[in-house]
């Protein structure tokens, strides 16, 4: 059997640009390619690579949309998002997938139309549909989610990774039900797991390390961290928050740090290499998840699978994917946010509660492997029907 993966990133040679995803599409293609099933990337220059490359077996070929040959210009208004389906009505392009089983759109793309016309079964991955709360995001959104929308019709065979995210969609777009399939994201063990562990970063921070990963959006809200830090710190002076992620806020976090008068309690390390993040997750007494919105919450399974229990607001999805792995709290309360991260500070035998659970609840429901043998079953029932 053979998959196209159509994406605008891959994390070779260079992560970056959506760390996130990028994670979720290479563990995808590996663990795809380790069932049998032969894969091929079409992507971007966007991480950097040449037009013809190689990631462990699984071939790339790289196309060009205006974000490559015009920069951040190119990328006004998502339009890179468009221009790269020009590259679907190129020949030479068209031969790269005409004789794959399935081709998956990891993005949404202009001109998918022409992918139906040449009758190549598509499937579509959804990961979270949200309205615009940034002055950028009401610029880009509308049309974003336009052509987002269009594919999703056009080409009917959605996944969603979480049931929240099929609720949005089908109530927004006005989707058919049987059209969006809900796959889980998987967790990779050989890579996230409590052996990451580094008394050199205990050294460094400390014995009471809270990290936070993820880019700094507004729906991440993390003021809401940042402000019960103050309560945190007057319980417990030797605290210390660790923030690894960057984006348009950064600025603004780190005034609203002083403003608070926490800065040599919080330390920014920007965007961090995913080897050296392992060691974080496994280094660290508790991971924060404040975000309001997510599709699903990957960090979440990365700080489980690490031995790190975590702590995240009280909404869908993120409440169901920790379990009995973590607590919750009230969504955007930093009392009691701070209350809860206190709780847990003091009580060791609860955290290591906690890290059992975590850990015993991902290898039973989020291993690759499994998730990866949903995929096939799935593209088994499009191709025989």
């Amino acid at each position: 059997m053979k998959v196209t993966l159509i994406t605008s990133v891959f994390p070779h040679p260079r992560f970056g640009i959506f760390p996130g995803i990028e994670r979720y599409l290479q563990s995808l293609a590996l663990n795809l390619k380790k069932q049998g099933i032969h894969v091929q990337i079409i992507t971007t220059f966007w991480n950097g690579g040449t037009k013809f490359d190689n990631y462990k077996g699984i071939p790339i070929f790289r196309v060009l949309d205006s974000k490559t040959l015009f920069g951040k210009i190119g990328s006004i208004a998502r339009l890179n998002n468009y221009t790269i389906g020009f590259n679907f009505i190129l020949k030479k392009i068209y031969k790269k997938f005409y004789d794959s089983n399935i081709v998956f759109l990891a993005h949404p793309f202009g001109l998918t139309r022409y992918l139906k016309i040449k009758k190549v079964p598509i499937i579509s991955i959804a990961y979270h549909y949200k309205k615009p709360e940034m002055l950028q995001e009401f610029f880009e959104l509308p049309f974003f989610q336009y052509i987002q929308k269009r594919q999703y019709k056009i080409h009917k065979n959605v996944i969603a990774i979480s049931e929240t995210t099929k609720t949005a969609l089908v109530s927004n777009y006005k989707l058919n039900e049987k059209d969006v399939k809900v796959i889980k994201i998987g967790i990779d063990f050989e890579r996230f797991n409590p052996s990451n562990f580094s008394n050199e970063i205990k050294k460094k921070y400390g014995n009471k390390i809270l990290l936070t990963v993820g880019p700094f959006l507004l729906r991440k809200r993390i003021p809401v961290l940042l402000k019960a830090m103050p309560f945190i710190i007057k319980k417990i002076p030797d605290v210390r928050l660790l923030l690894i992620g960057k984006g348009p806020l950064s600025k603004y976090y780190k005034k609203l740090s002083k403003f608070l008068g926490i800065q040599e309690h919080v330390s920014f390390l920007g965007f961090v290499e995913d080897e050296k993040l392992l060691k974080y997750y496994a280094s660290s007494t508790l991971c924060i998840f404040t975000s309001e919105l997510e599709g699903f919450g990957q960090v979440l399974l990365e700080s489980m699978a690490s031995g790190t229990p975590v702590i995240c607001a009280n909404k869908l999805p993120m409440s169901e994917i920790i379990g009995n792995g973590g607590v919750t709290f009230k969504l955007n309360d930093s009392k009691d946010l701070a209350q809860k991260i206190i709780d847990l500070l003091k009580n060791e035998e609860k955290r290591l509660m906690l890290r059992k659970n975590a850990l015993d609840l991902v290898k039973k429901k989020y291993k690759w492997s499994i998730i990866a043998k949903e995929f096939i079953k799935y593209i088994k029932s499009l191709i025989l029907n």
